[in-house]
C-alpha cells in the first residue's frame, strides 16, 4: 500500500522520511502507476525518473545532505526539531529557506505530527535513548536537544561543537569530551551523562560511579561535597570519552557490598579515583 497523508496520520510507524519513500516505491515500481497526493512526492518521483538535478536543485541538494548523513543532515534535523523557522534555519546553515522546506517536507516530516512527542523519539533519536549512545551517534544527540523546544540551548550546543572542531575531526560525540576540549565542562557534562540513559546493570562502572555519588552526600562540609562534585564531574567526563573510543577493557573489581557506615567516604572516593586513574595509564584495575 502506498502511503497518503491521510494514512500517515493512523499509521504510528511512519518513517519522517515516508514521502521520500513513497517517491521510491513509485520509481521501483512502475506498474503502480499512482499518483502521488503532494507536489513535492510528485516532484521527487519526477528526479527520481529524469535525473534532472537541474530542474530540482533544493531537492537535489536535499537529498544529499540525506544520503551522506554527516554535520548537515544533523544540525539541520535538530533545527527543524526545535521548531526553527525555514527562515532561521537557513541563515544558521547557510541554505536557503527554499531548500530547508523542501528537505522538511520530503526527508524530515516531523511537523506534521506537532504533538508525537514519543514518534519523535522514536523516530529521530531511537535506540541510543534506550540502550545508550555510540561515538557515531552526533545526529541523534543533537536531536535529543532539538526534542527540548529550546532554540537557544540548541543553538549552544551545536556552535560549542563547531568551535571545537578539528579539519581533520570525525563527526563523532568525542569531540566534544576530549582532555583538550575548550567545550564548557557544564555542557561536558551534560553530554557525558546523557551517553547512558538507563542504568546498565552489567556495566560495573556504572556501579562505580553510582557509589561514587553516594559518597559525595556522606561528606561532612558543603565546601566538601563541592569541591567532590567537581571531581567527579571531571571523572565521568573523562570515563565516557574512553568509553565513546573504545578504550575500556576491563571492569572493576566486583563490590560484595554497598554499605558505608564503617568507611570513610574521602577514602573510598580516591579508591574509586584509583581505579578511574589506572583506566587512563591502561593498567589493571586496582583493588
Amino acid at each position: 500500500m502506498i502511503r497518503t497523508n491521510a494514512t500517515v496520520k493512523m499509521d504510528p510507524f511512519t518513517p519522517p522520511c515516508w514521502r521520500w519513500e513513497v517517491a521510491e516505491q513509485l520509481f521501483n515500481k512502475p506498474a503502480l502507476d499512482e499518483i502521488p497526493d503532494d507536489q513535492v512526492t510528485r516532484d521527487a518521483l519526477t528526479y527520481l525518473r529524469t535525473g534532472d538535478s537541474s530542474k530540482f536543485p533544493e531537492l537535489h541538494t536535499s537529498r544529499q545532505i540525506f544520503l551522506e548523513d554527516g554535520l548537515s543532515r544533523a544540525a539541520l534535523e535538530a533545527k527543524i526539531l526545535v521548531g526553527q523557522t525555514d527562515a532561521e534555519i537557513a541563515e544558521l546553515c547557510k541554505y536557503t529557506p527554499e531548500l530547508v522546506q523542501v528537505y522538511a517536507d520530503l526527508f524530515f516530516c516531523v511537523r506534521d505530527f506537532p504533538k508525537a512527542s514519543d514518534w519523535k523519539l522514536r523516530y529521530t533519536v531511537g535506540k541510543p535513548h534506550f540502550y545508550g549512545y555510540q561515538d557515531h551517534n552526533l545526529r541523534q544527540m543533537w536531536n535529543w536537544f532539538g526534542l527540548m523546544e529550546e532554540p537557544l540551548v540548541l543553538n549552544h550546543v551545536i556552535q560549542s561543537y563547531y568551535d571545537e572542531l578539528r579539519p581533520d575531526d570525525e563527526p563523532t560525540l568525542s569531540v566534544y569530551l576530549r582532555p583538550t576540549s575548550s567545550v564548557d565542562l557544564r555542557l561536558q557534562a551534560v553530554i557525558a551523562e546523557a551517553i547512558f540513559p538507563n542504568f546498565q546493570p552489567e556495566n560495573k562502572w556504572e556501579h562505580e560511579f553510582a557509589y561514587y555519588s553516594q559518597l559525595i552526600n556522606l561528606l561532612q562540609t558543603q565546601e566538601e561535597k563541592s569541591s567532590a562534585l567537581q571531581e567527579y564531574t571531571k571523572d565521568r567526563i573523562k570515563y565516557v570519552y574512553q568509553y565513546l573510543k573504545g578504550k575500556i577493557k576491563s571492569q572493576p573489581p566486583e563490590r560484595k557490598e554497598y554499605s558505608t557506615a564503617s568507611r570513610s567516604p574521602v577514602r573510598e572516593i580516591r579508591k574509586i579515583q584509583e581505579r578511574l586513574r589506572s583506566l587512563e595509564l591502561g593498567a589493571p584495575n586496582p583493588i
